[in-house]
């Protein structure tokens, strides 16, 4: 949902990005293969994104030349693809980075940034319909970054295949082979990184799950008995409320601003939170009709809030697509549905505008949501965000509950 470049990486005429250059960087002074081009002959649309170049790699003037090379070309031969045949190869850091000592080292993190320009470039050129990121390195570069700093570590973002809009491409992060290599007394890791791999290769071909633009499936209005009633006539929906803060107990303080609604992939109602008696008790009668279960990304949240401050009491709740994450995989950091809605659907950043405000000093304060719907645009950049919640929430369970088989 964004473009290729944050707010802070002007690019410049000459192709560079302020302050983020070769010139800045230096590693190519005393490289022998300096600004390493990309190698391979790309056959089948793979890109394979490594750290840095190695002291073979430098002396080769390819990358993928050393111990580590060498395994992750016979690990790819045996999964059906040539490295350099089947693959276009290069790294995060297109020159080799040293140590004091000259030895090999991991690039910096200014290094890495300055390299990204190039990558960035390459997958412009290129158009892989794949892109495997071997280790943390290259996953930074690519995937964690935008991630407004969270961990970067190949342990949150190993394994997943991300259908990601920015690069239209699958990316696909998992092991370094010299980590493998490095773990051979440990079977499960290589078992992973062959697991991961296969599931990259399976993408070769696979369109996205969904290419509609979330804000355009979002209908805005304030008809809350037409929504209630078109609500009513499916099994399930999904739901997502919008508050003054995270706890509700402070009944003078706080007030559910928005809710949204969606039962199909492609279409989900964004409102104002009813005030009038009417609009009330039709909301009262969806969210409590016991023919229509309830579906939401943390339901403890909408529970608590709709039976304190509203006396609604949602029933039935038929599944939480934050527990199922859990379930599915419980590596911490990987339940919420922003992290969901990027790595299951390529969906990044539609809360920029609205997570500002949504913040408070403690569970029990109130945050700025009412500044943020001070102004007629504003209010409408909030009920984008509710409405996109409750979509990918739906989107998201369906097949969460075809896995658990509910």
């Amino acid at each position: 949902m964004k473009g290729f470049f944050s707010k802070n990486q002007v690019q410049l005429k000459g192709g560079e990005m302020k302050g983020l250059s070769c010139a800045a960087c230096g590693l190519y002074q005393s490289a022998l293969t300096p600004k390493m081009e990309p190698y391979g002959d790309f056959k089948k649309k793979i890109m394979v994104l490594g750290e840095a170049p190695v002291h073979d790699d430098d002396k080769k003037g390819k990358p993928f030349q050393s111990k580590g090379g060498k395994k992750l070309q016979r690990r790819f031969s045996q999964l059906g693809v040539d490295l350099f045949e089947d693959c276009i190869c290069l790294n995060a850091v297109n020159c080799r980075s040293t140590n004091k000592k000259g030895e090999d080292k991991p690039p910096s993190d200014n290094e890495l940034a300055c390299c990204r320009n190039k990558i960035l470039t390459s997958i412009r050129s290129y158009r892989p319909e794949v892109i495997v990121l071997l280790g943390g390195t290259p996953t930074t570069s690519l995937v964690a970054h935008r991630w407004k700093g969270r961990s970067s570590g190949i342990n949150l973002w190993g394994g997943w295949a991300i259908p990601d809009r920015e690069y239209n491409a699958w990316v696909c992060p998992t092991f370094h082979p010299i980590y493998v290599e490095r773990q051979e007394d440990n079977g499960v890791v290589d078992l992973i990184w062959e697991r991961d791999l296969k599931q990259a290769f399976s993408r070769i071909g696979k369109p996205f799950p969904y290419s509609t633009k979330e804000e355009d499936c979002i209908i805005i209005t304030e008809d809350m008995e037409s929504v209630a009633e078109e609500m009513r006539k499916t099994s399930f929906i999904a739901f997502d409320i919008e508050t003054t803060g995270l706890k509700p107990y402070n009944k003078a303080l706080h007030k559910t601003v928005s809710i949204s609604f969606c039962n199909d992939v492609n279409k989900a109602y964004a409102l104002p939170f009813p005030t009038k008696r009417k609009q009330l008790n039709a909301l009262k009668k969806l969210l409590e009709d016991p023919k229509v279960g309830k579906i939401a990304a943390n339901m403890k949240y909408e529970d608590t809030w709709l039976n304190i401050l509203h006396g609604i009491h949602v029933n039935p709740w038929k599944f939480d697509t934050m527990q199922a994450a859990h379930i599915l995989d419980n590596r911490p950091g990987i339940t919420g549905l922003k992290f969901q809605s990027y790595v299951q659907f390529g969906v990044l950043g539609y809360d920029d505008d609205a997570a500002p405000y949504l913040k408070s000093a403690d569970a029990y304060g109130v945050n700025r949501i009412m500044e943020l719907i001070e102004t007629k645009e504003g209010f409408r950049k909030l009920l984008l965000y509710n409405g996109i919640d409750s979509l990918m929430a739906y989107r998201l369970a369906l097949p969460q509950m075809e896995v658990l088989r509910i």
